[in-house]
């Protein structure tokens, strides 16, 4: 996940703002907004007192905790931000479309006679991560004021591009085998170098570079007609909506449960020269008793630490209660422990195949056999009625 965490979600985004611009080219204002509103709004809702919480339910009731319902967004929050970002951009994207020849797309689409010249858009992303993305590292998105702003960015410019024309589709099918040749290098630095950590403005040339690629490579094979594309393009979006449902019941099915559950916290991030970098800490080490980091005195804390399904203990020694470098998960996270666990790799590799195909299967049957043929279910996974 290290290696996709950085680009999936600006992707997302990107996508929605180019999305944006198809639908208004048939709508006035108040019919986006309206559109908007079924196909981002109602999902949103519906998911959050429906969906989410009954994979939630499946969640707990398969690692033995006790069952609650919590009506909340989970893996559908960004909904709530594209919503929002329609509703503040509105007005700059009609003007745009009233006027096509604006002064500053004639500036881009002169710029984009040099493909290189794509890499001038990270810039506001540099500047945004530098000043905003949270300690706990760059891929923290969910409901955090970084994922906000980049998600807005991102949004932004998706609109941009696609409102260029065939002068940006022209400019990132030429330039994907260098974003590719730049992404693969800069990963190998993050992940060896700076155990996928490390200065922003790294991750952002390298999350665009990914970015660059996939939409290149992406505009150069797969942009002809196929049914296949047609089908799964439709199908995306109610299969995402549902897929922890059936990616809880499919683990259910398929793996033991745990003998107990461990509430733990993630270094998601650890400062230069401070004493939790001295102490040996380094990120996705999992913390089981962060408390202890409060230091009611001055005095050493001991932490127990998991790197690698190794357990140990680390002594930090900060300057001062306040400082200690290290920056963790802003939520705790529960992790199952099985006793006596005997599982190989290679069964480890099929159970999470097995697991992956039961889960998009279960959402594609769902979604041909219940989203598609009743007509009351498919607005609330953003499916038009035809």
């Amino acid at each position: 996940m290290g290696l996709i965490n950085i680009w999936r979600i600006p992707l997302l985004f990107i996508i929605s703002g180019m999305g944006v611009w198809f639908t208004m080219r048939r709508r006035n204002w108040k019919e986006l907004l309206k559109d908007r509103a079924k196909r981002i709004l109602l999902p949103l809702i519906f998911g959050s007192f429906f969906i989410v919480p009954i994979s939630g339910y499946l969640y707990q009731e398969f690692n033995n905790l006790d069952p609650m319902y919590f009506p909340n967004g989970g893996h559908l929050w960004f909904l709530g931000n594209i919503f929002f970002y329609v509703l503040i951009l509105c007005p700059i994207f009609f003007v745009l479309k009233r006027n096509p020849n604006n002064v500053l797309s004639r500036c881009f689409k002169w710029v984009l006679k040099f493909p290189a010249a794509l890499y001038l858009f990270t810039i506001p992303f540099i500047i945004e991560a530098e000043l905003v993305a949270p300690s706990q590292g760059f891929a923290s998105y969910a409901n955090t004021p970084h994922g906000f702003w980049l998600g807005l960015l991102a949004f932004l410019t998706g609109f941009i591009f696609i409102s260029l024309g065939d002068v940006f589709w022209r400019a990132v099918e030429r330039i994907k085998i260098i974003a590719l040749g730049i992404a693969i290098p800069l990963f190998l630095v993050r992940m060896i170098v700076f155990q996928f950590g490390g200065p922003f403005f790294i991750t952002v040339i390298e999350s665009w570079s990914w970015l660059f690629a996939v939409i290149g490579f992406g505009s150069t094979y797969l942009n002809r007609p196929s049914s296949a594309l047609t089908y799964l393009s439709k199908a995306v979006y109610p299969v995402y909506i549902l897929h922890m449902i059936f990616l809880n019941l499919s683990a259910s099915l398929i793996l033991s449960k745990p003998t107990s559950i461990e509430m733990v916290s993630y270094v998601n991030y650890v400062e230069a020269d401070s004493p939790a970098q001295k102490a040996g800490l380094i990120i996705g080490d999992q913390i089981s008793n962060p408390e202890v980091l409060k230091f009611i005195d001055n005095s050493s804390a001991i932490l127990n630490v998991t790197r690698k399904d190794v357990n140990f203990n680390i002594e930090l020694f900060p300057p001062s209660k306040e400082y200690t470098g290290v920056h963790l998960s802003p939520i705790p996270y529960f992790i199952p422990v099985h006793e006596n666990s005997d599982t190989s790799v290679f069964r480890g590799f099929f159970y999470f195949i097995l697991v992956n195909i039961l889960t998009f299967s279960g959402c594609l049957l769902t979604y041909e056999y219940f989203v598609k043929r009743i007509g009351w279910f498919r607005p609330l996974f953003g499916v038009k009625n035809t």
